[in-house]
């Protein structure tokens, strides 16, 4: 007889817990970005530096927790942008970024504080006279932000993200380029409730 009460009484408790579960609550985004794509030549050549580039950044998600979200970026660089000068030549670089995150946040005062962890894809495109070619990597995201409610739906939020730290990114069979490709955005957000 206890063990029927007891299942009797996990199973409400769970029958409880599923109904009184909130839905996931999903918001939009859109940030110019600063998008910084710094290029370290390893080949000897000489062609490092750094573009820089106003580009535009999409985000989507989901309040899972009553801490944490889940996010999606894609960045896109409109053009390419001169990273360094050899000779009478320019070195060029197109940086295009999606990633994926965990969003933890804590509320302190009139705002919200938070981290981002976890993975992003970055495709360079190189393009000069001594160094050309298009790499794709994969790897460990991270950021921090602030976001200011504005009205129950509307916020806006500043953020820096660290998209890629990869050595010896290779272009050809000479060597490489060290990349380092990071963001800061500044946006709006809306929430559907």
């Amino acid at each position: 007889m206890s063990k029927k009460l007891l299942a009797i009484a996990l199973g409400t408790a769970a029958t409880t817990g599923v109904a009184h579960a909130a839905p996931p609550v999903f918001y939009i985004g859109g940030d110019a970005v600063g998008l910084t794509t710094k290029i370290d030549d390893t080949t000897g050549s000489n062609a490092s530096g750094s573009a820089k580039a106003t580009a535009l950044r999409l985000r989507g998600g989901a309040h899972i927790l009553d801490w944490l979200d889940a996010e999606l970026h894609v960045a896109l660089s409109p053009n390419d942008k001169t990273y360094s000068t050899t000779g009478t030549s320019s070195n060029k670089s197109r940086t295009t970024v999606a990633a994926a995150f965990a969003k933890p946040y804590v509320n302190v005062g009139p705002v919200n504080l938070y981290g981002l962890l976890g993975l992003a894809s970055t495709k360079v495109d190189l393009s000069g006279s001594l160094m050309s070619g298009t790499q794709s990597e994969r790897s460990v995201a991270y950021g921090v932000g602030v976001q200011y409610p504005f009205t129950n739906d509307l916020s806006g939020s500043i953020d820096y993200v660290q998209y890629l730290k990869k050595k010896s990114y290779p272009l050809s069979t000479a060597g490489g380029v060290d990349v380092d490709v990071k963001a800061i955005g500044v946006g709006v957000t809306y929430t559907f409730r």
